[in-house]
């Protein structure tokens, strides 16, 4: 039996959009509304379009499009498709997908990074059948990073805690509060602004590029409004020292940063703000948290830069997932060549040398690369 083409239809309505994305089985932040609003600012060009069969949802695909000089334009979908990856409805429209964002962009190549776990080679032989060829980078610098750690966040606090690495549960439970720690969950744009200071603080010393204050302002208007957005501020003794953002869509709640600035020796606050953190997704009604990239290889390795981020987070209970990898739909080959060219050589060096540059120009310079 042949079954119809579902019909692909452009979505500008936020309400519509993710109302539409959250009602497929995984739904992920950077294919929210908001989040195609914030790369807008940074010099993207959002396209979300729905596939529907018979008056059913049966996948999205939120692209953020730019034209690179020389190169032409390129397409992402961070996260995408969304759609039920066991069912064969969702993936039959993938290529009608891909075809519309290349009629309405030109777009060169269009890039998707599904958030399904790496072990289902079912995904990667469907992404083929609807014309996708299989990248084997670990990481393009411009991508969203496929080694995540997630936490489930439905047990009990008790279980939650039980699952942490002893030392942490100590810190949560019983050395915070003698060291002086406490903890305030926020939304105001002032707390949002001493996050901001203590990490341009924190990046000068370390050489990494820091996002303009107006990219922080824009995530606050974004998501605070609709209580999406929480600040967890550290004190120890009444001193800020530490400070967390988060974001929730859907189930899931979203650590995009934290810093710390120096602290007193052996004061917890580290560990006291992510159990404040956790507890407010599950507050909210979130199932996982997503704790952003591990930085480090897979598996792990001691030698890597970050892997004491990664030692953090996993004696926090976090488990390291490794996501299917990134998959290109191809549309003007030449030109392919050329931006992988680039992509795999010129990016590389242009990264290690923006962290020698000066705190001013990093800067900048993040908020035009992003």
């Amino acid at each position: 039996m042949v079954l119809p083409m579902a019909e692909i239809h452009v979505i500008e309505d936020r309400d519509v959009w993710n109302a539409f994305i959250t009602a497929l089985p995984i739904a992920d932040l950077r294919q929210s509304y908001e989040w195609g609003e914030i790369r807008r600012r940074q010099g993207w060009t959002p396209l979300r379009l729905a596939a529907v069969d018979r008056g059913k949802g049966i996948a999205g695909l939120a692209v953020v499009t730019r034209w690179l000089p020389g190169l032409g334009v390129v397409a992402y979908a961070p996260r995408g498709p969304m759609l039920d990856p066991d069912d064969s409805h969702g993936w039959e429209a993938l290529p009608s997908l891909a075809s519309a964002v290349h009629e309405m962009s030109g777009a060169v190549f269009l890039r998707v990074s599904p958030g399904v776990p790496g072990e289902r080679t079912d995904v990667v032989r469907r992404l083929a059948r609807a014309g996708f060829v299989e990248l084997h980078d670990f990481w393009p610098l411009w991508n969203t990073p496929r080694n995540v750690m997630r936490l489930s966040v439905t047990g009990t606090e008790r279980e939650l805690l039980a699952g942490m690495a002893a030392k942490r549960r100590q810190h949560i439970v019983s050395s915070a509060a003698k060291k002086g720690v406490t903890t305030e969950v926020t939304t105001e744009l002032s707390a949002l602004r001493e996050l901001y200071t203590m990490l341009v603080v924190h990046a000068a010393h370390q050489g990494y590029p820091v996002r303009d204050w107006g990219h922080f302002e824009a995530l606050h208007a974004a998501f605070a409004p609709s209580d999406s957005l929480c600040v967890v501020l550290g004190r120890v003794h009444g001193t800020l020292v530490s400070a967390l953002l988060g974001l929730r869509f859907g189930n899931v709640a979203h650590t995009l940063y934290a810093a710390t600035v120096e602290s007193p020796p052996a004061a917890p606050v580290g560990d006291a703000i992510h159990w404040t953190w956790i507890r407010w997704a599950r507050e909210v009604g979130c199932t996982d948290i997503d704790f952003g990239s591990s930085g480090t290889h897979v598996p792990p390795r001691p030698a890597d830069t970050n892997f004491g981020i990664y030692r953090f987070k996993e004696e926090l209970g976090a488990r390291l997932l490794l996501n299917v990898g990134y998959h290109d739909c191809v549309f003007q080959p030449a030109r392919y060549r050329l931006a992988r060219l680039v992509e795999r050589q010129a990016l590389p060096r242009a990264w290690r040398g923006l962290s020698r540059l000066p705190a001013g120009v990093r800067a900048m310079l993040s908020w035009r690369a992003a």
